[in-house]
């Protein structure tokens, strides 16, 4: 099995997605004072999560089958977070 890696490359006027260094999505600062259009000037969380249950939105419960086998597995090597003092 192989391991893949997602990045967020944290920039002070952009944000970059990628997944094995391919990068899929990148969101520029268009404002520096509009925070619906710049929101990342505070702390933020780092989460994990498998979301369960598709498009049901809980109307039908959780599908026990999901968990059949290999169906809901997350496996985390490792979390590595960098910092440039100038962001903090």
């Amino acid at each position: 099995q192989d391991w893949h890696v997602f990045e967020i490359d944290w920039q002070e006027t952009t944000i970059r997605f990628a997944v094995d260094g391919l990068v899929y999505y990148e969101f520029d600062r268009e404002s520096t004072t509009d925070k619906t259009r710049w929101p990342f000037d505070q702390e933020f969380h780092l989460i994990m999560n498998i979301a369960v249950g598709g498009a049901w939105g809980g109307l039908r419960g959780i599908d026990d089958t999901a968990f059949e086998g290999d169906g809901q597995i997350m496996e985390i090597d490792y979390v590595r977070v960098y910092g440039s003092p100038s962001l903090f």
